[in-house]
């Protein structure tokens, strides 16, 4: 099996954003991260099924759980999702990241 990190970007509000989606036999790395250069941020592991644990960082970490727990459900593995974004007083900022998501899952994940 190879690996490799499927990402999307776009621009909101003047600002680049990406997800980048790594899929294992039992388990998803998501990554979300603002600019050029990709970086781990706060994260989280949520098991399918089960309540979801703050590995590192609390910026974004409702954010981060929340993904994780529907991904983690959606596909039955073990999700891990890391968040490197600046603080934000965006509500739209969220939404947009999940469509984003949704759509780079809906490629790989078939």
């Amino acid at each position: 099996m190879s690996v490799s990190l499927s990402t999307e970007d776009i621009f909101f509000e003047g600002k680049k954003y990406s997800v980048g989606v790594l899929e294992l036999s039992n388990a998803v790395i998501i990554l979300f991260w603002e600019g050029d250069d990709p970086k781990l941020g706060s994260t989280s592991i949520t098991l399918p099924k089960l309540a979801s644990t703050q590995v590192i960082g609390e910026r974004d970490q409702v954010f981060g759980q929340m993904v994780g727990t529907q991904i983690a459900n959606k596909f039955n593995k073990i999700t891990l999702v890391s968040t490197h974004l600046q603080l934000s007083k965006s509500e739209g900022r969220d939404k947009v990241l999940i469509e984003l998501l949704n759509n780079l899952l809906k490629k790989v994940m078939q």
